[in-house]
């Protein structure tokens, strides 16, 4: 599989975990390699990596990021990699899958060693981006890091992942349907940076992924290996653009929103993945709301909004983020409260609204539609799994557009008129 980009060995195969030793050699990296991993990854590839690396001589260092309940990429995980880490190491290899590989990426981008990837699940599309999405000071974060120089993905170790995992990955591609919409739509309302080659490749993954939805629950190898090409795909896409933008949307700030909940109750409850597909649903609806009223609909609207005060963004920032609320302000501040930069984006938003109109209708599918290939999967279809009650979901929808500042159908229902669109879609 050649990516296009900087990775030098992507590998998506049965057996694959015991060519590691030629990967490496290869890429020019012969002595002295820091292994990455937990407890469950440990026994899944990391011990059997470590034996076949060590039978072709090279010397290994095993960093078992050990822990009683979830492993959470937090400052006492980098802290404990970077621990480990001595000046005379040519490579580190994350065996695991989202945690495990953004806590090594983002030590890769600081400590300058170069860092591979030996995948255990199909969970995520971050194996091949750049960005690192960390919790400090629990507050989930992207940071810039690198890439890795290898990605290995052994289909019988895949396979055999448990299934939340794999629906997991599945979840996270689906979520492609709506962040491509935002990317689009922001692209004409802000005039941010828009690709349409990144765009058609984040295609690609999203509809390899579905074309193996009804295969995955009886987890078949070729399924499997699709879907994990996907995943990769996505992540090179990101890679290609420089950030998350082409994978990432309203989708993922919502699933973001509710993580950081989860963390203030003790531990992260359920995988990034199934957030996102379910998020996925909440947010094609809102697409298919606001995109069924006409220019006149809107105009109406935008007349009868009001406006939030700063005080009233204040209150509502620190009563929804508690401890947190510093980390929004640094980041946000109240930048979405100027009405001069909404008018002129109100402006754009009606001067364009026809042509966004039908690119909605030609790109963004039904809920049911995204619910059907949820359940084909296996995967969460409902806000109930994530112990989320529906007269919770407009407050969850109304800050967790707080959570980055890009733009997105959130901020767009924001600038046309936010109560009443999250009414009408959220009634039934």
């Amino acid at each position: 599989m050649n990516d296009g980009t900087r990775i030098k060995e992507i590998e998506i195969c049965s057996g694959a975990l015991y060519d590691v030793p030629n990967i490496l050699n290869k890429i020019g990296i012969n002595s002295k390699v820091l292994i990455v991993c937990d407890k469950n990854t440990y026994e899944v590839a990391g011990l059997t990596l470590k034996n076949v690396l060590e039978d072709k001589k090279y010397d290994v260092l095993l960093c078992n990021l050990n822990r009683s309940g979830n492993l959470v990429p937090d400052e006492k995980a980098v802290g404990e990699v970077l621990i480990h880490l001595k000046d005379d190491f040519e490579a580190m290899i994350a065996v695991g899958a989202g945690t495990i590989n953004d806590v090594v990426k983002f030590i890769s981008s600081r400590a300058k060693i170069p860092y591979g990837i030996v995948a255990t699940a199909p969970s995520m599309d971050g194996y091949a981006s750049s960005v690192s999405p960390l919790i400090v000071n629990g507050f989930k974060r992207t940071y810039d890091a690198t890439y890795p120089i290898f990605i290995i993905g052994d289909t019988k170790v895949l396979k055999d992942a448990p299934y939340d995992m794999i629906a997991s990955g599945f979840g996270d591609i689906i979520g492609k349907f709506t962040s491509l919409a935002d990317w689009y739509v922001s692209s004409i309302i802000t005039g941010e940076d828009y690709s349409e080659e990144i765009a058609d490749d984040v295609k690609k993954s999203l509809y390899k992924c579905v074309n193996v939805s009804k295969s995955l629950k009886s987890k078949d190898e070729s399924a499997v290996s699709k879907l994990m090409e996907a995943l990769i795909l996505s992540g090179i896409s990101m890679l290609k653009f420089g950030n998350s933008r082409p994978a990432s949307g309203a989708e993922h700030h919502l699933s973001h929103f509710i993580e950081m909940r989860e963390l203030s109750n003790g531990e992260i409850r359920h995988s990034h993945g199934a957030k996102v597909g379910i998020m996925t649903k909440i947010v094609v609806k809102l697409y298919n709301t606001v995109f069924s009223f006409d220019k006149d609909d809107i105009i109406k609207m935008m007349k009868e909004r009001k406006s939030e005060s700063k005080e009233e963004f204040e209150f509502r920032i620190n009563k929804n983020f508690g401890s947190l609320s510093s980390e929004v302000f640094d980041d946000i501040g109240y930048y979405y409260l100027d009405e001069n930069e909404r008018k002129m984006r109100q402006e754009r938003i009606l001067d364009n609204w026809d042509m966004m109109r039908k690119w909605v209708s030609e790109n963004v599918p039904t809920v049911e539609y995204v619910d059907e290939l949820l359940n084909d999967a296996g995967a969460p279809n409902d806000i109930v799994y994530l112990d989320l009650k529906y007269d919770e979901l407009k407050d969850v929808l109304l800050n967790a557009k707080e959570v980055r500042k890009r733009y997105t159908i959130l901020r767009l229902a924001e600038d046309i008129n936010i109560d009443k669109i999250f009414d009408i879609a959220l009634k039934n």
